[in-house]
């Protein structure tokens, strides 16, 4: 085999085994919380020996950074917020479909990144807080972005304001997630239609 092919072997291996680090840190921070995570549970989760996270991240820190990057990227593959040729309704309405049928049957990374978000709320003093207020504002600008579109081809009325519309259709996304999450009895389907409803009736007036 080549020094080529063993490096390439070699890499493969390490990017795996970050990657099942990764998707161990996800599992434990939806089920124990932020705050219960070590690197030894996480290289156990894993299936490694416990020194292993450590080798690969360094710190907690570091992990959960890679986490917070990790989980963000796949929500914003998971959550299309615009779409051509579509109307700004129906990326809206899209959107609203789209979050609430991965959060009907959420996996780790959906569940890490609401517990990552209500523990960073909780502590002014995470060391994620730079990096989850930027991925909300992202979430927020894609939103204001797709609305005030809307705005400048007459689709939506003048008195929409981009910005506090996707800030109030965000809440309500999450907020229906965090309840969800914590009670099983929040009915879902009740609660999408209830949002889609909400929606269609501030966005159809032009």
């Amino acid at each position: 085999m080549t020094d080529t092919a063993n490096r390439r072997t070699q890499e493969e291996r390490r990017s795996e085994a970050e990657q099942r680090l990764i998707l161990a840190a996800a599992e434990l921070v939806g089920e124990i919380g932020p705050a219960g995570v070590t690197l030894a549970n996480v290289g156990e989760r894993a299936g490694y020996s416990r020194g292993l996270a450590t080798h690969h991240f360094g710190s907690k820190g570091a992990l959960m950074q890679r986490l917070v990057d990790s989980v963000t990227a796949q929500f914003r593959e998971a959550v299309p917020i615009a779409g051509e040729p579509h109307s700004v309704l129906d990326d809206a309405l899209r959107l609203v479909d789209v979050y609430l049928r991965v959060l009907a049957d959420p996996q780790p990374a959906n569940r890490a990144r609401l517990a990552l978000w209500a523990d960073t709320v909780a502590s002014a003093a995470s060391d994620l807080r730079p990096a989850m207020i930027a991925a909300d504002r992202e979430f927020r600008a894609a939103i204001a972005d797709s609305l005030q579109r809307g705005i400048d081809n007459g689709e939506l009325a003048a008195s929409v304001h981009p910005q506090g519309l996707a800030t109030v259709i965000v809440g309500m996304l999450r907020g229906v997630a965090l309840q969800a999450l914590l009670d099983g009895d929040v009915d879902l389907m009740a609660c999408h239609a209830e949002i889609r409803a909400l929606l269609t009736a501030r966005l159809r007036q032009a």
